[in-house]
């Protein structure tokens, strides 16, 4: 898949995700606020991150498929990155915000602040959190399944976001629940806000750990490594693996490699070997952004080389 491709797939999943959420967005916080419930307010907000979260996807994508240029010769890739370590502040920001409220709605309540909500509008509250408990998980699959198909990390750690949200809005039916049932069981509905936002929490710095990790030149996870290892083994020509390293580059990988071929090849024979495992890898791994591979002169018997 090009690039432009790629941006358009992203463009599409983050357009989809963005209408969903908005509407979401909209009805969770005027449900919320009809029904004065503190975890379907935060659960709209986390909504409204969810936004802004894909918008941030959108545009990461579209930089990190900008073409190499004279200041960027290795392209542009790690723009993903940043996007991730974006996102992951905008979370962090969103869970402070709803556990601070939570946090506030709990004083307020051991005030005898608290009151307690009747009418319709508490089960029409309900409604909503149970919609979006299904929504969500929808989106979360939806969205995954793509991120698997294009290999983006950032789409990767926007499915898991619409997981939490699935999750919080869970949270959100057990707070409105407590708002239904009343009297001492009110404080569900504030101590549901702070778990909603020990959730976000844990995502975001799951999602900032990974966005650094990347900007860092982690190594590729050892599963591919593992493939790639057995398929350099089993390419004509090459006897062993002196050395191997990778790097993640956003969601790309380059790999340096130093394989052992005959001493007695010639040059270009032993150029060829070369290429041919540059190529395949390439080829074979639409992950990988380049590959150089050097080669090391190996002496091994006749008797050794026929078995």
């Amino acid at each position: 898949m090009d690039e432009n491709e790629y941006t358009k797939e992203i463009a599409k999943v983050g357009i989809i995700t963005i209408l969903f959420n908005l509407i979401l967005t909209i009805s969770k916080v005027v449900a919320g606020i009809l029904a004065k419930s503190t975890s379907l307010i935060s659960d709209g907000i986390h909504s409204a991150s969810d936004v802004l979260s894909t918008i941030v996807v959108i545009v990461g994508a579209k930089m990190a498929s900008k073409k190499a240029d004279k200041e960027h010769p290795f392209g542009h890739e790690r723009m993903e990155s940043v996007a991730l370590v974006i996102l992951a502040v905008m979370l962090f920001i969103t869970a402070g915000t709803l556990m601070y409220n939570g946090v506030t709605s709990i004083i307020s309540f051991f005030k005898g602040e608290y009151e307690n909500q009747t009418g319709v509008f508490l089960y029409i509250a309900l409604g909503f959190a149970i919609t979006s408990i299904i929504v969500k998980g929808w989106m979360y699959f939806y969205t995954n399944a793509k991120a698997k198909k294009l290999k983006s990390e950032t789409l990767r750690a926007d499915a898991i976001h619409h997981l939490t949200d699935s999750i919080s809005s869970i949270a959100s039916v057990i707070g409105i629940i407590g708002l239904i049932l009343g009297g001492n069981i009110l404080i569900l509905d504030p101590i549901m806000t702070i778990v909603i936002s020990l959730f976000i929490l844990k995502v975001s710095i799951d999602i900032f750990k990974d966005g650094i990790n990347e900007l860092i030149d982690k190594a590729a996870p050892d599963d591919f490594l593992k493939n790639i290892h057995e398929d350099i083994l089993n390419y004509p020509g090459v006897l062993a693996i002196n050395d191997l390293k990778s790097r993640m580059f956003g969601s790309k990988i380059y790999i340096e490699l130093e394989i052992a071929v005959l001493d007695t090849l010639s040059v270009k024979e032993g150029h060829d070997i070369a290429k041919g495992v540059h190529d395949m890898l390439e080829g074979k791994y639409d992950n990988i952004k380049h590959c150089i591979v050097h080669i090391d002169p190996y002496s091994i018997s006749i008797e050794e080389n026929e078995k």
